[in-house]
């Protein structure tokens, strides 16, 4: 073993110290780097404004490890169908310049109506475009997606071969399905109520790729063999980071609505995500409590894009007036994973009506918002646990707006409620967490 005299060894600390430090600089400056690209300054530079072929280009978008520019993102409109008006390429607001954010209008006309553009990554301030700069990973998001009843919103990303679609929560209302090299994502199931005014969609489609240089992304409308006009702004960021897959809000479900369709129950999902799935099965329940298999797609049965649709007679008996829906998936290893539980109420039941469950945002209670119908009337409650035991019984004389329904004395868990009014009668299912 060798050994070293006093100053050398005092020196080799030294110099591992110093080492150790330049390590922790640049592993900090590594991760200070992933950031939002920033969409602030930018001209044209080709084309003519808001038409196909225009060219803009956003100066120092990205920065490298000492926070010098990096590079510019080229963005391109590579189609634009008649009818479209790009309003502004980028109407940014306070708190939100790391966004790319495009205003558009929409002529009232039928069929579908879009915007595409590119967005190209090149080495800041050179003049070459097809001098390209590789971001070793990046994250797309595009939100603002609505649903107008007449008219879906949708977008389309690109991000090449491999891409993933990731989440940051529950996806209800966008249809994603995988799309050449990319994903698409329609807004198919919001409120068919909404109003041109309704605030954006916070769902958002995000994808993530590694070495992204070149990125497409259509936004657009479809409307269903109708005419609708207005103006949307969508909400495109671009991040030069990737969630942990090992961490990441990975959903086998995605967007899971269920709706009466005349005497049958019309089911539909996407599952963006399911290379590793064996099958997908649909479970059906009478009474909110047990459910059993009406349908199963098996690993050569799926859709390869990932969209699903599935019918259900709905004239079964039941003294409910509602039936219930999940979905269960089983990946390759096994291992089950379940949907939430979605009720349909059937038309067919007279003297069923449907309601409406709110929560009490101070305490957490749920308040069952009484029909006007049953107002200044009787209500009984009737609360039954997931084995269909009787629990806890409420009534109030005279139902005001809204019935509070006390459940903190209950375990969490999932609960059907049974509301009778009369001759009239509702049920809702609640998944109640007070005890959490």
């Amino acid at each position: 073993m060798k050994t070293l005299y006093p100053g050398l060894y005092r020196q080799f600390l030294a110099n591992a110290f110093n080492t150790i430090l330049l390590v922790a600089f640049l592993l900090s400056f590594t991760a200070a780097s992933a950031q939002n690209i920033s969409f602030t300054n930018y001209k044209l530079i080709g084309g003519a404004a808001g038409q196909k072929g225009a060219t803009y280009r956003f100066s120092a978008v990205t920065q490298d490890l000492f926070g010098k520019p990096a590079s510019d993102c080229i963005v391109k409109i590579e189609s634009i169908t008649p009818g479209v008006t790009l309003k502004q390429i980028n109407q940014n607001t306070a708190g939100n310049i790391s966004s790319f954010q495009p205003e558009v209008e929409y002529q009232d006309i039928n069929g579908p109506s879009w915007i595409e553009f590119s967005f190209t990554f090149v080495s800041h301030n050179n003049s070459h475009y097809n001098n390209y700069f590789t971001l070793p990973v990046m994250t797309t998001s595009v939100s603002g997606l609505n649903n107008y009843g007449t008219a879906h919103e949708f977008a389309e990303c690109n991000l090449g071969q491999d891409s993933k679609v990731v989440y940051d929560s529950e996806i209800t209302n966008l249809m994603i399905s995988a799309t050449g090299n990319g994903y698409r994502a329609e807004n198919k199931w919001g409120s068919e109520n909404a109003s041109k005014s309704q605030i954006k969609n916070t769902e958002k489609l995000s994808i993530v790729n590694k070495n992204i240089s070149v990125i497409k992304i259509k936004i657009g409308i479809n409307r269903n063999n109708n005419n609708w006009s207005g103006t949307s702004k969508y909400t495109i960021e671009l991040r030069d980071a990737g969630p942990d897959m090992a961490k990441a809000y990975m959903p086998d479900i995605v967007g899971f609505q269920a709706r009466m369709q005349q005497d049958q129950v019309e089911l539909a999902w996407s599952s963006p995500n399911q290379d590793n799935l064996q099958d997908i099965s649909i479970e059906k329940s009478l009474d909110g409590e047990i459910f059993r298999e009406v349908g199963r797609f098996r690993k050569t049965d799926m859709e390869k894009d990932g969209l699903y649709l599935f019918t259900d007679e709905a004239k079964t008996s039941t003294t409910m007036g509602a039936a219930f829906y999940r979905l269960r998936t089983r990946d390759m290893e096994g291992n089950f994973q379940y949907s939430s539980v979605k009720m349909v109420a059937l038309k067919k039941k007279d003297n069923f009506i449907k309601t409406d469950i709110s929560i009490n945002p101070e305490t957490g209670t749920p308040v069952l918002l009484t029909p006007l119908g049953w107002q200044q009337k009787e209500i009984f409650v009737e609360i039954f646990n997931a084995d269909g035991d009787l629990v806890k019984k409420i009534s109030e004389k005279k139902a005001g707006a809204q019935m509070n329904l006390p459940m903190k004395d209950l375990a969490a868990g999932a609960y059907v409620v049974r509301f009778t009014c009369g001759n009239q009668y509702s049920t809702q299912y609640i998944i109640h967490s007070e005890s959490l």
